[in-house]
């Protein structure tokens, strides 16, 4: 029994040593870090046709615009710039691209306001967006001189930037 007591007063005893010998240090720890809001996010689709059918190429004119729905969803004060490009535009003209056929042209309208989007790639800047953002357009052909029957097809390219 007392070699119990003798061990623990030992065991005591040297705790009371480190303790007595013990150095304290501390460390800091910096937090920091960047937060961004998350992206706009495209919902409408990424490949669109504008189909405008068969028509006589007499009925051009009263033929009707064909819907082209370009859609996002946005945080709030969001900021974007969209551009259109058409594949080529007739000499002169920033809203008249060329449908692939002679004389046969279509014209962009914002649905928003209806007024006639700049088809040379300009940009039309956008702030303060939130939650559904449409950016939808309306496509209508236009002849500008005699035109023959026939296909046409042509591209347009809409670029979008967005946080």
């Amino acid at each position: 029994m007392t070699l119990r007591l003798s061990l623990a007063a030992a065991i005591i005893a040297g705790m009371a040593c480190i303790s007595a010998n013990a150095a304290t240090d501390t460390v800091t720890v910096n937090v920091s870090g960047t937060l961004t809001r998350p992206p706009c996010t495209l919902t409408s689709s990424k490949t669109l046709t504008v189909n405008f059918g068969t028509m006589r190429y007499d009925q051009i004119a009263a033929a009707s615009m064909v819907d082209i729905p370009v859609t996002m969803t946005c945080p709030a004060n969001s900021a974007l710039s969209i551009s259109v490009k058409a594949s080529n535009v007739f000499q002169g003209s920033t809203t008249q691209a060329y449908a692939g056929k002679d004389n046969l042209a279509y014209l962009m309208y914002w649905s928003s306001d209806n007024s006639a989007v700049n088809v040379t790639g300009v940009k039309r800047n956008l702030t303060n967006q939130s939650g559904t953002v449409d950016l939808s357009m309306k496509a209508k052909l236009t002849a500008l001189g005699a035109v023959t029957e026939g296909t046409f097809n042509a591209s347009t390219v809409i670029s979008i930037e967005y946080l």
